[in-house]
């Protein structure tokens, strides 16, 4: 009867995990399905308008998401945590969403923040991977990513106000 206990334990913690791991694969899919239908209901108007604020909104996102990632990578009891998957699918969602939003406006605008957004689509394409979850991940977080973050908001906020298709 002694054993009994810590196996209950060990079935909830793993109900859990098991739990939590659906909660996101739903949130991440739920967001993706929203995101989609509000880019493709809008596609069916005449004009479609996107602002500097919403790409600037985008980057404040992409840079919370990072930021929550980083706080569950360096906390040993959440390295294992299924929300890390769903934040980093958050993030390259982002990189998405603000790669085609920022096509709106004139190419010579954009050239080079194209090339930095997709640099890092390029990265967070492999969020799906185990290997991506290591310390090189955490390392980036910490240095590389706001610095490519910053240089994507600082030539964004040189845009016009508005671009409109």
């Amino acid at each position: 009867m002694a054993g009994k206990p810590g196996r209950m334990a060990q079935i909830n913690s793993q109900l859990a995990q098991f739990t939590a791991a659906t909660a996101a694969v739903t949130l991440s899919a739920g967001q993706k399905l929203s995101r989609n239908f509000r880019y493709y209901r809008a596609g069916m108007g005449d004009s479609t308008k996107v602002t500097r604020n919403d790409l600037l909104l985008i980057c404040h996102n992409i840079r919370m998401d990072m930021f929550g990632m980083h706080n569950l990578l360096i906390d040993e009891e959440m390295k294992q945590s299924p929300f890390l998957v769903s934040l980093a699918s958050a993030v390259f969602d982002g990189f998405e969403n603000l790669h085609r939003k920022v096509l709106f406006f004139d190419a010579a605008q954009i050239e080079s923040i194209i090339v930095e957004i997709d640099t890092q689509r390029a990265f967070w394409s492999d969020y799906t991977e185990p290997s991506f979850y290591n310390i090189k991940l955490i390392e980036r977080l910490e240095h590389t990513l706001p610095s490519s973050m910053k240089l994507i908001s600082i030539q964004i906020e040189q845009l016009p106000d508005q671009a409109e298709i």
